[in-house]
């Protein structure tokens, strides 16, 4: 267990612990039951940064390197991997030429909306995020964009052979999709408790809608579109929490 936590670590950050981690299919896949505590880690340390810094800094700065840190931990692994999904999946219409485009490293004109969306959408939400709710975002944004991946891979098949996204879709099965699930419902609702249900239910629809979307499009999923659909993720639950706030703070 102490294996597949360090691979989901490293595959998920910047974080690099060892060289010799086997990246294989049973283990790599094995790591996803993991990437759920992944992300609650990564929010306990934007949570923490912001707890200290808010007092020193103007909240609007702060918001800022809040977005950064997070896109700094995950190696600005999801955004890439929105970007390429966008221009590949916005850029044709045909299977192939899609995943050829998504392969190429060069982002263009979707993929650079995408991700300037994405970064918009997270600080106009954090802007907005000044009263209880802002802690649970912080904590809980980043767990349940990594819950997604794994929901994804669980319910798809790779759309190309090689690759460590091909990888970690073969490699997840049933435990893993399971108990990352029930560590996320458990982390949601231990904060939120019945109003928790605002925010993951939308997620979840968004998650199977995705999913099924990428599926059907390329014949699968990939690196790119597992990336993408946690930035989704993350950056929405973002603005559900801002939604939330706002809403509960008229009645």
């Amino acid at each position: 267990m102490l294996t597949e936590l360090l691979i989901a670590l490293q595959f998920l950050t910047v974080v690099r612990v060892r060289h010799d981690l086997p990246f294989s299919e049973v283990a790599l896949g094995r790591s996803g039951a993991f990437f759920p505590v992944i992300g609650l880690a990564l929010g306990l340390v934007v949570w923490g940064a912001d707890a200290m810094l808010r007092l020193l800094i103007p909240v609007a700065f702060l918001n800022v390197v809040i977005v950064f840190v997070l896109a700094a931990l995950s190696r600005g692994l999801h955004l890439d991997g929105l970007a390429d999904s966008a221009d590949g999946l916005l850029g044709s219409r045909e299977r192939q030429r899609s995943l050829e485009i998504m392969r190429d490293s060069a982002i263009g004109t979707f993929g650079a909306l995408a991700v300037i969306a994405a970064v918009l959408l997270k600080l106009r939400a954090l802007d907005l995020l000044t009263g209880s709710y802002r802690g649970p975002a912080l904590l809980l944004s980043p767990m349940l964009g990594r819950w997604a991946c794994v929901v994804m891979a669980y319910s798809s098949r790779p759309a190309r052979a090689d690759g460590l996204g091909a990888t970690f879709v073969r490699g997840v099965q049933f435990r893993e999709f399971a108990l990352a699930s029930v560590v996320a419902l458990i982390v949601v609702f231990s904060f939120l408790e019945v109003i928790g249900l605002v925010v993951f239910l939308p997620l979840a629809g968004l998650i199977l809608s995705f999913t099924l979307y990428c599926n059907r499009r390329l014949g699968g999923v990939t690196g790119d579109t597992l990336g993408a659909l946690s930035e989704m993720v993350e950056t929405t639950a973002f603005c559900l929490f801002m939604v939330l706030e706002n809403a509960l703070s008229r009645r």
